[in-house]
């Protein structure tokens, strides 16, 4: 397929952003629609604060939110969030903090 520019795409609405990519590059596949939406909040005030973080906001991503224990600063044991898909990220800097701290 041949894409064309477009041109005022920020100034659709979301609805009319999302229909624009599935047509012209999901082939029409509504079950897109459904899984951009499924992403979206219930508590619509807390999703329009996400839409206004970005510019053409068509969804959320989400990604696993964990936390890192024993992390040594300034004389505080901390533990850190971390937003990683990878597992071993989180393990390797727990495991790395307590590390220290036996020394």
């Amino acid at each position: 397929m041949n894409h064309k520019p477009i041109e005022g795409f920020s100034k659709l609405p979301k609805q009319g952003k999302i229909e624009w990519l599935v047509n012209e590059y999901l082939e029409g596949n509504q079950e897109y629609q459904n899984i951009l939406k499924q992403y979206w909040n219930d508590d619509a005030d807390l999703q329009k604060l996400h839409e206004e973080f970005s510019e053409n906001t068509i969804s959320n991503f989400y990604m696993p939110y964990g936390i890192a224990p024993n992390f040594l600063i300034d004389g505080k044991l901390l533990a850190l969030p971390m937003a990683v898909e990878e597992s071993s990220v989180v393990a390797a800097a727990s495991k790395a903090a307590k590390f220290w701290i036996d020394i």
